[in-house]
């Protein structure tokens, strides 16, 4: 089963991505659906079902944290984007933690953390010069706080039309 950890998005901070969002809708983009936004904590990939029920077994409550989502990002870079994301602060050491507690299940620790939603995937692109003015032109932009009071795992169903997600629990602090 494929999966992964994330924190939920408050109704008012989806409102404002889906505002951002609007400004992406470029031929070769493929925007992320409202109701898929989310920051992965970490992706656990394809699991077994008895890794599932470790994971759940587990205590991954935290200290609740506010985090300011804002500021455009683009992976992996800026002359080769394929991802175009929101940042999230303050939420690497939630990360850590979280990593932490996954290795006794044989999960790899990150190498790097870059807390962020993902809000669009570049397909391919007839105009770069485009996507490249409106990263610069939302680059600063301030979506707004998010108090981050839970965790949830999230099974992954792959379609031909996108990714269903599911919650499998929820771990409130």
């Amino acid at each position: 089963m494929r999966c992964f950890l994330a924190i939920e998005l408050s109704d008012e901070i989806v409102e404002e991505l889906e505002n951002l969002k609007s400004n992406f809708k470029i031929e070769g983009i493929k925007l992320v659906e409202r109701e898929n936004l989310h920051i992965t904590v970490k992706f656990l990939g394809e699991i077994e079902e008895k890794t599932v029920e470790d994971i759940k077994n587990m205590d991954l409550s935290i200290e609740p944290v506010e985090s300011h989502i804002g500021g455009l990002g683009v992976f992996p870079n800026e002359n080769y984007i394929r991802v175009i994301w929101v940042g999230a602060s303050n939420l690497v050491p939630l990360f850590e933690e979280v990593d932490m507690k996954l290795q006794g299940l044989n999960f790899k620790k990150e190498r790097e953390y870059v807390p962020h939603i993902t809000i669009g995937r570049v397909k391919f692109l007839k105009d770069k010069k485009i996507l490249k003015e409106r990263i610069k032109k939302y680059r600063d932009v301030d979506i707004g706080t998010l108090y981050v009071d839970s965790i949830v795992l999230m099974k992954s169903t792959l379609t031909r039309s996108g990714p269903i997600y599911n919650v499998l629990k929820r771990w409130d602090f």
